[in-house]
């Protein structure tokens, strides 16, 4: 096998953090391997310059057929692709079938295109051991499946003029959709208890773009002298040196999750009632522990329906915040 292409076109973060090490375990075994993925441009750099593909080829979020065909085109031949998406979709069947492949590695187990079949191989692992799995089918039995965490020394030095001395734990409420974002309540609930465990330790409540006022009003609410946000941060690379400069992390299921653990950071990640999704995405550490919302009217899915007592015995259990105030 000379060369593998990977369909990455997501451009989700957190998956793709998950999947850093099979890039960096596929060169060390195969050195003479081509490795080339398929992603969105502003992954670009992530995949060439920190997890060292190759060859990226930028695909937009909402491709035609017809610029699908001609990617296909572009990429040329190829040993093998792989597209770990569990249910593909008419787009992503078409551009296999464009592609000239002599395999295809796949999840969805009941197409015939796919080949090389790793749905129910793997169903209920977690994706990190999914794609340990493929590699173990590419005769790599023992891969480090640590994860890559890019690194930006200069950011984190402008980080540190925000930052204070002692203790930080980072908190991040924000995921993607309404479902995974925390309202001040539970925020001001987890900022409390923090402040019963650990009194001298301060709060970094992280932020996006589109929160950073909101944020900053909170802050203001919860008393500037216990809770901070860092203004300079922009990217998800600020978001990483953040994470890298705190001592304890607490964040709800997001790419953050990822990044502490791939940091080794004390996380407690906070999700929705979704066995399925916990199974695949939960946080992939020995310093982490996980507390888990309600379900909402009609099963809905809602973060924001937790349980203080289970926080509190979620905080027990995580063994870093021990404390005989909150009981």
């Amino acid at each position: 096998m000379k060369r593998v292409l990977m369909v990455r076109w997501d451009a989700k973060i957190g998956d793709s953090i998950v999947s850093s090490f099979f890039f960096r375990e596929l060169r060390r075994f195969r050195p003479k391997i081509q490795i080339d993925v398929i992603t969105a441009p502003h992954m670009a750099s992530l995949y060439q310059e920190h997890f060292g593909v190759d060859h990226v080829y930028c695909c937009k979020k909402r491709p035609s057929y017809g610029e699908l065909k001609e990617l296909a085109h572009e990429v040329g031949d190829t040993d093998l692709v792989i597209h770990l998406g569990k249910q593909l979709k008419m787009k992503d069947i078409y551009f296999l079938r464009c592609l000239n492949a002599d395999n295809v590695m796949g999840m969805d187990d009941e197409l015939d295109l796919v080949n090389i079949k790793l749905g129910r191989a793997t169903r209920g692992r977690h994706f990190s051991e999914k794609f340990a799995y493929a590699l173990s089918l590419l005769g790599i039995s023992s891969p480090d499946c640590h994860y890559i965490i890019p690194e930006d020394g200069v950011r984190r030095k402008l980080m540190r003029q925000e930052w204070p001395k002692g203790p930080v734990v980072a908190l991040n409420p924000y995921g993607s959709g309404s479902s995974r974002r925390l309202n001040f309540d539970n925020v001001s609930m987890l900022v409390e208890l923090i402040g019963k465990c650990k009194p001298a330790w301060k709060v970094c409540l992280m932020s996006t773009p589109d929160t950073k006022v909101e944020v900053e009003k909170w802050c203001h609410k919860l008393g500037r002298n216990r809770v901070f946000t860092v203004e300079c941060s922009e990217t998800i690379q600020d978001a990483i040196e953040i994470i890298r400069l705190s001592d304890a992390v607490i964040s709800v299921d997001t790419a953050i999750v990822h990044i502490a653990s791939g940091l080794n950071k004390p996380l407690l990640g906070i999700y929705n009632h979704d066995e399925e999704n916990y199974s695949e995405w939960h946080p992939n550490s020995n310093f982490a522990n996980s507390v888990f919302s309600s379900l909402g009217e009609s099963n809905s899915q809602d973060i924001n329906n937790l349980n203080e007592v289970d926080v509190i015995n979620s905080f027990k259990e995580w063994g870093l915040f021990v404390s005989r105030e909150i009981n």
